[in-house]
């Protein structure tokens, strides 16, 4: 019982600075920018893409907002 409580803790901690999504409009979901097939556990298959539903993922968005807003100045 204590493994699956530190187990979940290490999962929502996760670095998020490597992931990239894209707003969709959508409470709670983003559009994973990642290449290829994601492993990550939060990734849900949607089409031919990946949805992210990651506790954090209005974080990740701003990141990639801000990684995008760098990379044009």
């Amino acid at each position: 019982m204590t493994r699956d409580k530190a187990s979940k803790k290490t999962k929502v901690a996760q670095d998020i600075d490597k992931c990239r999504c894209s707003d969709i409009g959508l409470a709670g979901l983003a559009e994973c920018l990642q290449s290829g097939p994601c492993p990550c556990s939060y990734a849900l298959p949607f089409g031919y893409r990946f949805l992210c539903r990651h506790p954090r993922v209005n974080e990740i968005v701003m990141n990639t907002r801000k990684s995008r807003l760098a990379v044009k100045v």
